[in-house]
């Protein structure tokens, strides 16, 4: 499950770089959680060829992401986002440890979108 949740998330990043054919079979498979037969069986093709066109846009998607790693960046930056966020509430009666506990957190998430995180 979690791997179709995944391929999802790299198909909505790299998608253009995959084919129609791949982008509509990953969908189907992920998105609308049908099985390589009933893919097969609306497409009028093979189960093998869809298991062979979902493999290969898989491989693309996930060598898309270790080159670029935009789906990890934006996971990254959430994720401190949320860290702050849990700072600020957690921090209301005193501000300056509240301060204190969100500048790294602030100075790390400009740095991831300004690029120097090497991601």
């Amino acid at each position: 499950m979690q791997d179709r949740i995944e391929l999802s998330l790299l198909a909505d990043y790299y998608g253009a770089f995959l084919t129609e054919n791949q982008r509509e079979l990953i969908k189907l498979s992920c998105d609308e959680d049908l099985s390589l037969s009933e893919i097969a069986e609306q497409k009028g093709i093979s189960r093998q060829a869809v298991r062979d066109a979902i493999t290969r846009g898989s491989k693309i998607l996930t060598e898309m992401e270790n080159k670029l790693g935009l789906a990890a960046r934006d996971r990254k930056a959430a994720s401190l986002i949320n860290g702050i966020r849990c700072a600020l509430e957690s921090g209301e009666d005193d501000a300056s440890e509240s301060i204190a506990s969100i500048k790294p957190l602030l100075k790390e998430l400009s740095e991831i979108l300004e690029g120097k995180d090497g991601v």
